[in-house]
């Protein structure tokens, strides 16, 4: 079972910030892929942002692997970003007594590497469809402020084609902010905890609407500014 993609090394450049750095935790230190008859799906998760990402593959029978860190190391030393994309096949074979996990090769038609599909690995990948779904499924309101940590926030720019826009909304405080861009790439970004505002807070600590208003009124309204000072 095999697919051909243009564009397997822009996949993995969109997902390659959201994969957990932590090798404690192998089902998410790497990118899962699951192919369902139609489309290849594939994603990666750190619990702080999710990416998924899809394209039209259509194959016989649905699979699943997984593309352990290790592997991706490689596969990028391979099949480098290219000026002109080249079809790279991706071809599945499912286990057998020998290799129980798999096996997923990339080729060029001149170079392949041969993988694990790592299944078990891909078992035990976070159940993406239900988060996803609760995450469309609702409606924006972002009726308070929320927080969210500058770094993670960086990862997305991987997510979109130059010039292209990121559409975002959120179902309210402690609900992911929900990313998208174009048709075919959703994300999912935890907000963080706003601080306790507590009288020993430093005061660069305090990002609450009140707390901006009350230290920026003088900068951003100098008539008034003027009109007290008479």
């Amino acid at each position: 079972m095999s697919v051909t993609h243009a564009d397997l090394p822009r996949i993995i450049r969109q997902l390659t910030p959201h994969i957990a750095t932590d090798d404690t935790l192998p089902p998410i230190h790497g990118i899962y892929l699951e192919a369902t008859g139609t489309h290849l799906f594939a994603a990666a998760t750190d619990r702080y942002t999710f990416a998924l990402t899809r394209r039209e593959a259509p194959e016989p029978e649905p699979w699943k692997a997984f593309i352990a860190h290790a592997d991706l190391t490689a596969l990028r030393a391979l099949f480098p970003t290219r000026r002109r994309p080249a079809d790279l096949t991706l071809t599945y074979r499912r286990g057998c007594t020998r290799t129980p996990d798999g096996r997923l090769t990339v080729g060029d038609g001149a170079r392949a590497l041969d993988l694990s599909a790592h299944a078990s690995l891909a078992s035990k990948f976070p159940k993406w469809r239900p988060l996803f779904a609760a995450a469309l499924a609702a409606e924006p309101r972002q009726d308070t402020e929320a927080c969210y940590n500058a770094d993670f926030l960086a990862r997305w720019a991987k997510a979109a084609d130059r010039h292209q826009p990121l559409t975002t909304w959120t179902a309210g405080p402690g609900k992911p902010l929900l990313i998208a861009a174009g048709h075919d790439f959703l994300g999912l970004h935890m907000p963080i905890g706003l601080p306790d505002h507590k009288p020993d807070t430093p005061a660069h600590a305090q990002q609450d609407r009140t707390a901006l208003r009350t230290t920026w009124a003088d900068t951003l309204n100098p008539a008034a500014r003027h009109l007290k000072a008479a």
